[in-house]
């Protein structure tokens, strides 16, 4: 007798195998994938969570004030709590310096808790560069403006309403618009009125249209955007009527009087 036994495989047996394994391997490359991007989200929000408390320690060393936080190009330390015009492709969008010398970077451990660990280079103007910093400060927070149309707090005890568990004091900014540390929304918003709402800076949407802010009582969540998350607009005063997501934001980040009825 004979015939040893076969060994190795056919070729239609290697096609099953290689069939299964891609169909296994479809299968959990979006389990993987998501559960990456969780995981990224998590850090991020824990981040976030850090700058809020950062805030909170730069207060009690500085008789209750918040940062200074004025909008604009070019205002020097001390009239803003971060340098650095990230609006435009140039050395501002890489510079690490000005973080560590910005005024809460005594409170941090790293300046690798600036930015979101899912933001990658973007590119503005035909330029692609990361972005140092994707984390902004509520503009009506430290802010020098004194305006009839929204309330500004420049100490921990002004800020009543909103109440501190609802008061945004961080959030995380779309790469593609941040500019200044100043997150700003219209300053003469009326909820009556929605027909002649804009939107001024962009929260971020790397988490599956949801983006991370913080709160004054030191807690943060993920928030899902409803209207937020889809083609670039221009960066600033871009007609939004009746955009989702506005109101809410308006509410969290200052108090108006309701208006006075004729």
């Amino acid at each position: 007798g004979g015939g040893g036994r076969r060994s190795g495989f056919t070729l239609i047996e290697l096609l099953t195998v290689l069939a299964v394994v891609a169909l296994v391997a479809g299968l959990l490359l979006p389990a993987l994938g998501a559960a990456r991007r969780r995981a990224t989200g998590a850090r991020c929000l824990g981040q976030v969570r850090q700058m809020a408390v950062a805030m909170h320690l730069y207060g009690m060393d500085h008789a209750e004030h918040f940062p200074p936080n004025r909008d604009g190009r070019d205002i020097p330390l001390g009239e803003t709590w971060v340098q650095g015009w990230l609006g435009v492709p140039g050395p501002d969008c890489t510079n690490v310096g000005h973080l560590r010398r910005g005024l809460l970077a005594p409170y941090l451990m790293s300046a690798d808790i600036w930015r979101c660990p899912g933001g990658g280079p973007v590119e503005v103007a035909g330029v692609r560069q990361p972005r140092v910093r994707h984390y902004s400060i509520n503009a009506f927070l430290g802010s020098p403006v004194v305006s009839p149309s929204a309330a500004t707090y420049r100490r921990w005890h002004e800020l009543v309403r909103p109440a501190p568990a609802e008061a945004l004091t961080f959030i995380e900014e779309r790469i593609e618009t941040i500019n200044d540390g100043a997150f700003s929304l219209q300053w003469d918003f009326r909820e009556d009125r929605p027909e002649a709402w804009i939107v001024r800076d962009q929260p971020a949407v790397l988490h599956g249209r949801a983006g991370n802010l913080a709160y004054a009582d030191g807690h943060a969540e993920t928030r899902r955007w409803a209207g937020f998350g889809g083609a670039l607009v221009d960066r600033d005063d871009h007609p939004a009527p009746g955009h989702p997501d506005l109101p809410w934001l308006q509410r969290r980040a200052t108090h108006r009087e309701a208006p006075r009825t004729p």
